[in-house]
């Protein structure tokens, strides 16, 4: 077996294929990064949602941000993935706030840089 043979954790990997990206997987609202970025893929899962329930990301290191990024829930379950083909920009920070109601569970992955 050759010795020149580097193993990688997932993020690892993802950071070497892409350069510096990394991957937050938040299922409350939270801050993915402190500092301005971009986000280059979203996937949201919602199950026991009511229609209207939503999921923002924000141009803020808190919840006090513009919402560059939305999705809204239309079906008790359901799961979407944004991915552009150029990133959405955050100049001041990137913050999630999911707005569940009842007993609603989601989980959402940020991609971003």
């Amino acid at each position: 077996m050759a010795s020149n043979i580097t193993k990688y954790t997932s993020q690892e990997a993802l950071n070497q294929i892409v350069g510096g990206v990394s991957a937050k997987v938040l299922t409350a609202d939270g801050q993915v990064k402190a500092t301005a970025g971009t986000v280059h893929s979203v996937m949201v899962s919602v199950n026991g949602a009511t229609a209207g329930d939503k999921i923002e990301i924000k141009n803020s290191a808190d919840n006090s941000g513009t919402a560059l990024l939305s999705f809204v829930a239309t079906a008790a379950a359901q799961s979407w993935m944004f991915s552009p083909s150029a990133g959405v920009e955050f100049t001041s920070a990137i913050y999630a706030d999911v707005t569940l109601t009842g007993s609603a569970t989601c989980s959402v992955t940020i991609v971003y840089s």
